[in-house]
């Protein structure tokens, strides 16, 4: 048996929480599938350096993402989001338009650091490179107790991911790697599309029903399917 609770993170998937052995979880999936709107108003597609005119650059390198050629619209707002709310460590991250895999691990580190902070065992936490998060409940918790430990973990997650401007690089870096040309096509259904081709979902499943599954945690976010190796592994490969 299953409780869901949610991430608290715009577009996000579910929290899901079992009696003493639960997870909560959060693919890097579905946090970029609102991106684009959560920082550009659903601007559309955009190209150039945010600093200069006529550069030129791929979207995924050897280090990282490089988010001028293809984002720039994205990273102009989301510098100036990060430098309101004061999130230095994140600015700097943006400060050259990439965002490198020893950023996103540095960031994670902050993020984890916060959340042990507030008292949850950093042993427990599993993270992934773009945001995902992997939790156990206290050993031996009754099924209320792991509930109430996960709405507690759900807001946590919430405060640390927003401390340090880590929601908005793991949006940009997970957008940047799920639609690195920025075509304007709605994140959502590219994901969609591939579980489609994983077999995941039919192919009648449209955008309401992506949304209505991850906020319930049903469909493709079933924690219950997920505990299998093989149909995590093909949710995994569409992000």
């Amino acid at each position: 048996m299953h409780d869901s609770c949610s991430f608290g993170i715009p577009g996000a998937c579910g929290t899901s929480v079992a009696s003493g052995v639960g997870r909560a979880w959060l693919t890097a999936a579905c946090v970029a599938a609102v991106m684009l709107c959560t920082l550009t108003a659903c601007a559309g597609p955009s190209s150039g350096n945010p600093d200069s005119e006529g550069t030129e650059g791929t979207m995924e390198t050897a280090g990282g993402y490089d988010l001028n050629a293809h984002y720039a619209a994205e990273l102009r707002q989301a510098r100036r989001t990060l430098q309101d709310d004061g999130a230095d460590f994140a600015v700097g991250i943006l400060e050259d338009g990439v965002i490198t895999q020893s950023e996103l691990a540095e960031l994670n580190d902050h993020v984890l650091q916060c959340l042990g902070d507030l008292g949850h065992d950093t042993d427990s936490i599993t993270m992934g490179e773009l945001g995902e998060i992997s939790a156990r409940p206290p050993s031996g918790a009754s099924q209320a107790e792991s509930a109430a430990w996960g709405g507690t973990f759900n807001q946590d997650v919430k405060t640390c991911s927003t401390r340090d401007g880590a929601r908005t690089i793991w949006q940009l870096a997970s957008a940047a790697e799920i639609n690195p040309d920025n075509d304007g096509k709605d994140v959502r259904q590219i994901i969609i599309d591939c579980y489609v081709k994983q077999g995941l979902v039919s192919e009648s499943y449209s955008i309401d029903d992506y949304e209505r599954d991850s906020r319930a945690g049903t469909g493709p976010f079933d924690a219950g399917k997920r505990a299998d190796a093989g149909f995590r592994q093909k949710v995994e490969a569409c992000g």
